[in-house]
């Protein structure tokens, strides 16, 4: 198959499709490692193919638009310079860069013909659509990141490390509590929570600030073997993705938060959840973000669907600042 000779709506649900792998790491035609954690939706009105793409770089994540060429030389073709709602975008996305001297966006990405390819033969295979387009699950497995990030650096604001690690405990133990389905359970959550702190996942907090980014994977899997009480793995991941890592985000540095970032996006979760298999029976729970994600759409559902940029905004600077632009803190 040519992929070239695809008509460029198709190519562009291609490349889409390619951009959705949270994990990979991409770079731009400059020589910039990026990794795009969101791919953005895609637009069927007049302006750019794709809005709120979020894209990680260098600790923080930007939220923009990207348009999508099959050859960098279509931007002129199209007459996208002369046209304002081309003028601030994120990513130029193209197969073929054969115009070198386009500067279309902040970043161009190359697309290898190859990745589109299979894409394509995956799209024609697709018989069932699932109940959350992956661009949604990406934007929802951000904002319930942001959202937590930003509880946890009120409490640090408010409390200090070491009580905010308390209080971020003690409301997950709350809402465990409220939410478990299964009375005779031996595990007290709040048993639990008040152990945290002297475990070894609440070491981590404790000492983050001196960690070496190049360290930081292998120690939260040492600290995530270690038992806090008497509970199981499943349920100390459970304490690990919503206790400590949003307190970890909101004290990382920019090299830190990268590798925080790598660990949300690329780890596998324990067990699915029977909430989200019952509701989602199609879809994958093989990823902790995928999980994350699909919980934030529950949390929201019945509401209007919230975008990355539109949860920024409703956060408002100082958390999204916490969030996205790792400020340290002694």
């Amino acid at each position: 198959m040519k992929v070239m000779q695809l008509p460029e709506r198709s190519l562009l649900r291609c490349a889409h499709r390619v951009m959705a792998d949270p994990v990979r790491q991409w770079i731009a035609t400059d020589g910039t490692p990026l990794q795009v954690v969101a791919a953005g939706r895609i637009n069927v009105h007049e302006g750019p193919d794709l809005h709120d793409v979020a894209v990680l770089h260098g600790g923080e994540i930007l939220i923009g638009d990207a348009e999508f060429h099959a050859r960098s030389s279509d931007w002129h073709r199209h007459q996208h310079a002369t046209d304002a709602r081309y003028r601030s975008l994120l990513l130029h996305v193209v197969l073929d860069e054969d115009d070198t001297m386009v500067q279309a966006a902040r970043w161009t990405l190359v697309i290898p013909t190859d990745d589109v390819a299979l894409a394509w033969q995956h799209l024609r295979r697709q018989r069932l659509q699932p109940d959350v387009a992956v661009e949604e699950l990406q934007h929802f497995a951000v904002l319930r990141l942001l959202r937590q990030t930003a509880d946890a650096s009120a409490h640090l604001r408010r409390l200090g490390r070491e009580q905010a690690l308390a209080a971020m405990a003690a409301q997950w133990a709350e809402r465990y509590e409220r939410k478990r389905r299964r009375p005779s359970e031996q595990i007290d959550p709040k048993t639990l929570a008040a152990a945290l702190p002297a475990s070894a996942l609440g070491r981590v907090v404790l000492h983050f600030s001196q960690a070496d980014p190049a360290q930081i994977l292998a120690m939260l899997d040492r600290a995530e073997r270690d038992r806090i009480s008497n509970e199981g793995a499943a349920l100390r991941r459970e304490v690990l993705t919503n206790v400590i890592l949003p307190l970890l985000c909101a004290v990382a540095s920019p090299a830190q938060r990268v590798v925080l970032f790598q660990w949300y996006w690329t780890t596998r979760a324990v067990h699915p959840y029977g909430v989200l298999r019952r509701r989602f029976p199609e879809q994958s729970q093989d990823q902790v973000w995928q999980q994350q994600g699909l919980l934030e759409f529950l949390r929201e559902h019945g509401q209007r669907a919230t975008t990355c940029g539109e949860a920024i905004r409703r956060y408002g600077l100082d958390p999204t600042v916490e969030f996205l632009r790792a400020e340290n803190r002694p």
